[in-house]
């Protein structure tokens, strides 16, 4: 992946906080020239939210979001998560093929978000 993208705006930002936009959708620097509006396209939805502990409603409310967008995958970061928040992330790949990586701030802090995007 590549650096991530905040969204300029916080309040009603629909459900996204930023962007992250990954390695293989950066235009090549020689042969076939890529416009922006294709690099610009390819890009996954990032959620952060500052909670002890995110709970289903916030996973809905994302899953909405990237089904809005027409994402493949996004990508939700928090301290920790709620069981029913984990079955749900599960449960909506299941229904729809889109992928959550749930991410904590102890996994980033600590490095070991390679692990969990294999």
């Amino acid at each position: 992946m590549n650096g991530g993208v905040p969204n300029k705006t916080q309040v009603g930002d629909m459900g996204i906080d930023g962007r992250i936009y990954p390695v293989s959708s950066m235009p090549r620097k020689g042969g076939e020239a890529v416009g922006e509006l294709a690099f610009m396209d390819v890009w996954y939805p990032i959620q952060v939210k500052q909670k002890d502990k995110v709970g289903r409603p916030e996973i809905d409310a994302f899953e909405a979001a990237l089904q809005r967008e027409k994402r493949t995958q996004g990508f939700f970061v928090a301290f920790d998560y709620s069981s029913d928040a984990m079955t749900e992330i599960g449960a909506f790949f299941k229904r729809s093929g889109i992928m959550i990586r749930a991410l904590t701030v102890k996994d980033i802090l600590e490095e070991q978000i390679g692990m969990k995007l294999v």
